[in-house]
């Protein structure tokens, strides 16, 4: 399937949409790779070249079998230690293996099963708030979407200790700094204006109370022995299999905040996406419902029986890519490199275009058809390994997709199993393109409750 594509973006065109990029940079890719197809060249600013592609080999090479010569981007990286500290998403080679190895057993199959219980406590409490405001009328899906996946992966990060109030200013505080980070990263000829206007020091003063924070629950937790499993628990109580040290406070302050960032925008934004394309296409609600009624009847909600909601998953993965929550990842070349004919000098950025190989009229029919089929009967197998990457591919393949995707089926469970949905309004719901894939305003859903 692989292309050797070699067209090339003007530095001119380049220039050219340097505005429209900061918009929608999305609405950009895609027009070039309709013209060009799924490999183009590009120069961000006009100036940085760099290689843009939605070819599954292609992806596979740079995320898989020559992932080593390919490091996230200097500029996000440098922007994220900034303000994050160094940490599993954002470093490379032993030390991101080590802490690899040891934050992936919080997320194994045994573990996301031991926190179900939590989950569902999360669930319920949720649910019950959820069920006052879809009594009141239309129901701005991404806020409450926000408020679930807060509370879930804050309780499984921090354990039910923490208050779900205490959680959101904490959140809060996180998003803003987050956004700025993001600002740098995308506007970087901003950087003089954000030292001398003193946001710099305006946001470094906010990162620094938030890490205190967490810093105080980690010593707090070091003295406390509870029969929880959350993944604090687990980072303080496991020791580095290398050394038998443990990590350090600094250390374990830097992954949680890490963890709880990526993980909370991530199943909110496809969480928020879902119920948006099922509201689109209601036609999917009740074969929906009538599978979580056949899987759990009146039992308890498992994690087991979550992997038998067949169907809802399919809906839920051509929610995911339709609207990935990554719609782009980045990546630079180490070394000179060659793939299909077209050059890598050391130094080029590529970006691996989720949206783009997901919306690949090579590999998917009517890609922009809302069509769960697509993941029925194994159609998913069939496929090339990375023409469906919501999450990444390869060895940094995202840690907590299980996890998301647990919490998502949990809350399109519940949820459905109660409620018929419509939108509200019926104007066309935009990209809003930042580091994720988001919508450009709010989105407004009328649940209507159902008999039981």
């Amino acid at each position: 399937m692989g292309e050797g594509n070699r067209h090339t973006v003007s530095i001119l065109e380049s220039l050219l949409d340097t505005t429209e990029m900061v918009k929608n940079p999305v609405e950009v890719f895609e027009k070039y790779r309709k013209k060009h197809g799924s490999t183009f060249k590009f120069n961000f600013g006009g100036l940085r070249k760099t290689i843009v592609t939605a070819d599954p080999d292609f992806l596979e090479y740079v995320l898989k079998e020559n992932n080593s010569n390919y490091h996230k981007s200097h500029i996000q990286v440098k922007r994220f230690v900034e303000f994050q500290g160094k940490g599993l998403t954002n470093s490379h080679g032993d030390y991101w293996l080590r802490q690899r190895k040891l934050l992936s057993l919080g997320f194994t199959r045994s573990r996301l099963t031991e926190m179900l219980p939590l989950q569902l406590q999360v669930l319920q409490d949720f649910m019950n708030d959820f069920d006052a405001e879809a009594s009141k009328g239309a129901v701005n899906i991404h806020h409450q979407m926000v408020k679930f996946t807060l509370r879930s992966v804050g309780k499984s990060l921090f354990g039910s200790q923490m208050g779900n109030e205490e959680l959101e200013r904490f959140a809060s505080t996180i998003a803003d700094i987050q956004s700025f980070i993001v600002k740098k990263v995308v506007q970087p000829y901003l950087m003089p204006w954000y030292a001398i206007s003193g946001q710099n020091q305006k946001y470094q003063e906010m990162r620094i109370k938030g890490d205190q924070i967490v810093l105080n629950y980690i010593e707090k937790r070091r003295a406390e022995d509870t029969n929880e499993s959350d993944i604090l628990k687990l980072i303080l109580s496991t020791p580095y299999k290398d050394t038998g040290e443990f990590m350090s406070d600094e250390t374990v302050k830097v992954e949680i905040l890490q963890l709880l960032v990526a993980g909370n925008e991530t199943s909110t934004t496809a969480a928020t996406w879902a119920f948006y394309l099922l509201a689109k296409h209601p036609e999917h609600i009740k074969k929906i419902r009538n599978e979580i009624e056949t899987v759990f009847a009146k039992e308890e909600i498992s994690y087991k029986g979550l992997h038998q909601l067949s169907y809802t998953l399919a809906v839920l993965n051509e929610s995911i890519r339709i609207r990935p929550p990554f719609w782009m990842i980045d990546r630079e070349a180490l070394e000179d490199d060659e793939f299909n004919g077209i050059k890598i000098p050391a130094g080029t950025t590529v970006v691996p275009y989720i949206y783009g190989v997901h919306h690949n009229n090579k590999i998917w029919d009517n890609p922009n058809i809302f069509d769960p089929s697509r993941f029925e009967n194994g159609n998913e197998k069939k496929m090339h390994q990375f023409a469906f990457i919501p999450f990444g591919g390869g060895p940094r393949v995202c840690i907590g997709q299980n996890m998301a995707i647990m919490q998502i089926l949990l809350v399109m469970s519940s949820i459905i199993r109660n409620y018929d949905i419509e939108l509200a309004d019926t104007n066309r719901v935009g990209l809003h393109a930042m580091m994720l894939l988001k919508p450009d305003g709010p989105i407004q859903i009328n649940f209507k409750k159902i008999n039981s």
